[in-house]
């Protein structure tokens, strides 16, 4: 009886996927198989099917348990990571391609004031003012601004283990200002160049009206004078033209009619077209 129950336990150890033997009376459990009560299992045998699912039950709880595990463990780790949220300080900037126009735009309007100048230096001795030079002006005397919102960014960032750092943002930042500086010169270069051809151009213009100007479509020159109150919320201003012919005119702000007298003292009232086709303003106002 010992002999058989040592061979059995033998039989077990070794081959766990043949049968196992419950009939015994003592208590010991198999060491692979289903589970025995005390007053065992009786006597059957451990199908194929059996096994299998055993042996899945088994591979669940361990793959539960690796999971379990692992889940804790991420829990932990994420737990303990670094979070960084955006600081007060900002930086703000426009793109160096808006820059470049920026700068190219600024060297022409130099060179379009500078030709207003040149004109009014002209016209100072001057009792009437060629219709294409007074035009010339005032199409000078016309800025054209370019508009774009600037690229608004935090300069770093406050992290939960109490350290700051700079954002991503703020190096990149930090390169293509690097960048601009390098090209600096040579845009510097090309805006001088537009500023001498615009200029050059503007010059070519104010010679080439002078010398083609019509005397009878000249425009008497005007000079004028802004009146306007210092204090009041509905008060306008009052415009006041000073004409070479002996003319003189006002107009009330907002208001489109001239109201001019002559030299012999006649009223006479113009629209703001006709007064401008007839006269010249020094300022262009």
């Amino acid at each position: 009886m010992n002999i058989r129950k040592h061979w059995k336990k033998i039989l077990l150890t070794t081959t766990a996927f043949f049968w196992a033997s419950c009939n015994y009376e003592e208590t010991a459990q198999p060491l692979y198989g289903v589970y025995c009560p005390p007053e065992g299992c009786g006597d059957r045998e451990l199908s194929s099917s059996n096994i299998t699912q055993l042996s899945s039950s088994s591979e669940a709880v361990s793959s539960s348990s690796k999971t379990n595990t692992s889940s804790s463990s991420n829990e932990e780790s994420s737990s303990s990571e670094v979070t960084c949220t955006p600081g007060d300080s900002v930086v703000s900037y426009y793109p160096p391609s808006y820059s470049a126009d920026i700068a190219k735009m600024g060297a022409e309007e130099r060179a379009k004031h500078a030709g207003v100048e040149k004109i009014d230096s002209i016209q100072q001795t001057m009792q009437t003012i060629p219709q294409c030079l007074a035009q010339l002006r005032m199409e000078l005397d016309m800025f054209v601004a370019l508009y774009g919102a600037p690229n608004v960014f935090p300069k770093d960032e406050v992290c939960s283990d109490g350290t700051t750092r700079p954002t991503q943002e703020y190096l990149d930042y930090l390169k293509m200002k690097e960048e601009w500086e390098k090209n600096k010169p040579a845009l510097d270069e090309e805006c001088q160049k537009i500023y001498e051809d615009k200029l050059k151009e503007i010059e070519q213009n104010v010679k080439k009206c002078l010398a083609t100007s019509n005397p009878n479509t000249d425009l008497t020159i005007c000079d004028f004078d802004a009146m306007c109150p210092e204090y009041g919320v509905d008060s306008k201003c009052t415009y006041k033209y000073t004409c070479n012919d002996g003319v003189t005119c006002h107009r009330t702000a907002g208001e489109t009619n001239m109201d001019c007298t002559n030299k012999q003292g006649e009223k006479v009232t113009y629209s703001k077209n006709e007064f401008d086709k007839k006269y010249y303003t020094k300022n262009g106002y």
